[in-house]
């Protein structure tokens, strides 16, 4: 218990008290360890935002109960207010105040203005030490960040909240900022819980992701597990990007829009009802006889994706750029060797 900076038990919400309505959260149980970064990963309207205001103060839970640094927070009938939590708070449109410099920024919630030992190591991790003069309007999108960042912590803030804290930010500085992110929290002992929809950029930092969907939680893993191990057709549909194949058995043989799966280890399986596979685990050949049809194409990197119907089925195939077909060309899909796919339920990994 002691190691654990935050813990929500059971926690349940809904903005009106009708019965028949549904939750817009649902059995939410998680943990976030001191000094940890936890992404809160889903689409749009999934219920990340209305945990994050639940976790500041700002909603009263309808069930449940939240607990930060062993001390509980919110019930259904007792909650702290936003100001009593000291809990930092990070949005994606830095809201920082345009009249004050970047050092009265970052004092602003401070008690004791005259100490600024904090304030001076926060904004030496932050790489701002050099621009306490400035204004907000005269910093880059990148520095505004940053100070948000500090302004968040420097009230001797152990556990801070960032709400999709990169997406207005270019590539170039988003990928250079999330990267730094980690080692600020670590220099302040602070642990974080992070609010995106973008699986790269709570996979490629967060210690663990909590992965989230029409209000309930489908699984909470490290990264890697993730990716190794989905437990749900929707954490492996939204994590890898794979596709979402019905499966129909007849007799000893299970068929799939890409024909007969042949695997002894199948047979074991007799409640499968879908597999997951990710498009690069699929071939693409043009032939005249195929039943698939290229419906659209698009360049990414040093591969192409093909989107393509069979079967009632839209699957996206990866292949190599020198692999062009156009839109309309029929072609032949087929499982490559030497790959995998989960199978659900169960999210059994069978290798091929």
């Amino acid at each position: 218990m002691k190691n654990d900076a935050l813990i929500i038990d059971d926690l349940h919400h809904k903005y009106d008290k009708k019965e028949y309505s549904n939750w817009i959260l649902n059995e939410i149980n998680l943990k976030i360890e001191n000094g940890e970064l936890l992404g809160l990963l889903g689409p749009s309207g999934c219920g990340k935002t209305t945990l994050l205001r639940l976790i500041a103060g700002f909603e009263y839970p309808s069930k449940g109960k939240i607990s930060l640094n062993n001390k509980e927070i919110s019930s259904n009938n007792k909650i702290l207010s936003p100001e009593e939590r000291n809990i930092g708070m990070v949005f994606q449109d830095y809201a920082l105040f345009p009249h004050l410099t970047v050092m009265q920024n970052v004092m602003f919630g401070l008690k004791n203005k005259k100490d600024r030992s904090r304030v001076d190591y926060l904004l030496n991790i932050v790489a701002l030490d050099s621009f306490v003069d400035r204004y907000p309007h005269e910093l880059s999108g990148g520095q505004k960040q940053r100070l948000a960042i500090a302004r968040a912590l420097a009230p001797g803030t152990n556990f801070i909240l960032l709400d999709e804290p990169f997406c207005s930010l270019d590539m170039h500085v988003k990928l250079k900022l999330r990267s730094e992110l980690p080692n600020i929290l670590r220099g302040c002992n602070a642990s974080g819980l992070m609010v995106t929809h973008d699986p790269e950029e709570a996979m490629s930092i967060c210690d663990k992701v909590a992965v989230m969907n029409e209000g309930k939680i489908h699984q909470i893993d490290t990264p890697i597990n993730l990716l190794n191990n989905p437990k749900t057709l929707f954490v492996s549909s939204f994590i890898l990007g794979n596709n979402i194949i019905k499966l129909e058995k007849y007799g000893n043989s299970i068929m799939s829009c890409l024909g007969v799966i042949n695997n002894s280890e199948l047979l074991n399986y007799t409640n499968i009802k879908k597999m997951s596979i990710s498009p690069k685990f699929i071939s693409i050949k043009k032939s005249e006889s195929g039943n698939a049809i290229v419906i659209s194409k698009e360049f990414l990197g040093e591969y192409l994706i093909y989107k393509v119907s069979i079967n009632d089925n839209i699957l996206r195939v990866r292949t190599n750029i020198n692999n062009l077909l156009n839109n309309g060309d029929k072609c032949f899909l087929s499982i490559n060797k030497d790959s995998f796919y989960f199978l659900y339920p169960g999210a059994h990994k069978v290798y091929i």
